[in-house]
């Protein structure tokens, strides 16, 4: 048996291999064997078929099997004596079995590329913390009363913006196509999340009245059954409620504070710590960026296409909680996995980083850390630790978990070995 390995690039490895026609056909031969001891043939006892016979019969499924059984023991004796450390399973390429020839193929694979990250201490970056003004209070002040309003029924005026509308619906696509109806489509008329043409054709109505127009959809639209289709809609107004705003110093009340100064000193206490938090994530978002410049590293793609298939779970889980169903969602599926692909490789590429550098500056998660984070995540979901590390045993996601931590106490490392100025 003839092996070479192959670099094609700094994470892809090719194994060539060439096995002799007679070791080929020994393992035939022996496969033949096998065969002769179980197989049926007309006007043989069973276990009693000449091996001529078996062979000849059985040509292309002996040969298959042979080949296969060989390229599995290549690959295991290859993978042992070069310590070749794959990140996944090769594939088998240019396979040549021709009858009388050697056995030829090649089997292609990806590794981890040799890194030593250089340059990682010392980095420079500002942490800039921005100013809680009094117009960012009041703002914050005024969302959380939006957060806390409430919808009562309108009855006898016309609808305007803020007012909750819910409506049945009909569409008729232009250029043919099945037809929509929807007997309960809620809207805010003049919400950024409201079609503009609902919300301009809605205006003025009453409950009880219907009211037919047209909307033209981009042909980005996100929605790939509408994207650069016209359809007419008639909507019939159901019911209308009104928003109203609970009233300053009852609301801080609601919220267990004894006035209105009372709640604008507790969200000035929240934004001043949100504004310090993202200062820091700025911070070490930015020292992660110039180290990620500094060592431009090749990633797998075998990584990439993992990290891909996690961001799809994701999409489908959030879809499924929403009660769609991600096989019938009206989602360009392609071109959200092109527009993800780039943010996949940079995660890979962050990993591929934060391991390197934790492994040059021996950085492990002991016991007690492991311990100390599965315990948060119990308290969060309010569940015994104990049943958290059963599960995630059993979903063979503790290793990752692991890692995840390592990489975390590497960028700790590098952030506190950084150059941080105050902006």
């Amino acid at each position: 048996m003839a092996l070479e390995i192959v670099e094609v690039s700094k994470c892809r490895r090719n194994l060539l291999v060439e096995i002799p026609s007679e070791q080929f056909e020994d393992e035939i031969n022996d496969l033949a064997r096998d065969y002769a001891k179980k197989v049926t043939v007309p006007g043989f006892r069973p276990g009693k078929v000449p091996l001529p016979v078996v062979k000849q019969r059985f040509r292309s499924e002996l040969r298959e099997e042979a080949a296969q059984a060989l390229v599995r023991r290549s690959w295991e004796r290859a993978a042992e004596e070069h310590n070749l450390n794959p990140i996944d399973e090769p594939a088998v390429k240019d396979l040549s079995n021709a009858p009388g020839e050697p056995l030829k193929f090649t089997l292609t694979f990806e590794v981890l590329p040799a890194l030593e990250v250089t340059g990682y201490t010392g980095v420079a970056a500002t942490r800039k913390v921005e100013e809680v003004s009094d117009e960012k209070i009041e703002a914050a002040m005024e969302s959380l009363r939006e957060r806390h309003a409430q919808f009562v029924p309108f009855e006898d005026g016309e609808i305007r913006d803020d007012h909750l509308v819910a409506l049945e619906v009909d569409g008729v696509f232009e250029e043919g196509g099945k037809p929509l109806h929807e007997d309960n489509v809620v809207c805010v008329v003049g919400s950024p999340e409201t079609n503009p043409a609902f919300s301009e054709n809605l205006r003025g109505a009453r409950q009880g009245e219907t009211r037919s127009f047209d909307v033209s959809y981009p042909e980005d639209y996100h929605r790939k059954q509408y994207a650069g289709k016209k359809v007419r809609y008639t909507a019939k107004i159901k019911e209308i409620k009104e928003k109203i705003l609970p009233e300053p110093d009852d609301f801080a009340k609601e919220l267990g504070l004894e006035n209105l100064e009372g709640l604008r000193s507790r969200v000035r206490d929240e934004l001043v710590t949100k504004a310090d938090s993202d200062a820091e994530k700025k911070a070490r978002d930015a020292v992660l960026e110039e180290i990620l410049r500094r060592n431009p590293v090749e990633v797998p793609d075998s990584l990439v296409d993992a990290e891909m298939r996690e961001f799809a779970n994701r999409i489908a889980g959030n879809l499924a909680r929403q009660g769609i169903d991600p096989g019938k969602a009206s989602v360009d599926w392609r071109k959200l996995f092109e527009e993800e692909r780039p943010n996949a490789e940079k995660a890979v590429r962050t990993a591929l980083i934060l391991d390197a550098v934790a492994g040059q500056e021996g950085i492990e998660v002991t016991e007690a850390e492991l311990d100390s984070e599965l315990e948060k995540i119990a308290e969060a979901g309010r569940k015994p630790v104990a049943a958290v590390r059963a599960q995630m045993e059993k979903d063979q996601q503790i290793q990752s978990f692991r890692d995840r931590l390592r990489r975390y106490k590497a960028l700790d490392f590098i952030y506190r070995n950084a150059n941080i100025s105050q902006g």
